[in-house]
């Protein structure tokens, strides 16, 4: 290391003879590696650059939603399928769970039934003890509970 000092201490600076070059040699190496105001205009305009590619990409999600579909599709790909739904309208979505299915209009006559009740079923799986499937009346009507005078 002693050995790299002396040899820059032994080396010639060659003086440039022309003083106006040498005075725009010095402001041009001073504002480049001196300022910090082009650092901050740099990241400045890196930050204004990113915010505004967010806040488009943001709008594009809002107003077409299936371009994230499509763009999560693409960078976390699974052997999930996620069925986009024909119908927004959510009668149209329920006539698909109950007797209007539009599957089952050619077998059965929907004027011809009414609803009674409705269950719900829920599974449950464990590794150790299997599938466990419990059904449960909707809406069920509760049991008014006896209550009790209490008198002090």
């Amino acid at each position: 290391m002693k050995d790299l000092e002396n040899k820059l201490f032994s080396i010639d600076v060659p003086k440039i003879e022309d003083d106006p070059f040498e005075n725009e040699l010095r402001r041009k190496l001073v504002n480049r590696f001196y300022r910090p105001a082009n650092n901050f205009r740099f990241k400045f305009k890196l930050a204004t650059a990113l915010a505004s590619l967010l806040l488009i990409f943001g709008c594009v999600i809002v107003i077409q939603p299936g371009v994230a579909l499509s763009l999560n599709k693409l960078i976390f790909p699974s052997n999930i399928m996620v069925a986009e739904s024909e119908y927004s309208d959510t009668e149209n979505e329920l006539a698909y769970t109950s007797i209007y299915n539009p599957q089952l209009v050619d077998r059965l006559d929907p004027s011809k039934f009414r609803e009674d009740k409705t269950y719900i079923i829920r599974k449950y799986v464990s590794s150790e003890e299997g599938a466990v499937m419990i059904i449960s009346e909707f809406n069920q009507k509760r049991k008014p509970k006896k209550i009790r005078e209490v008198s002090f």
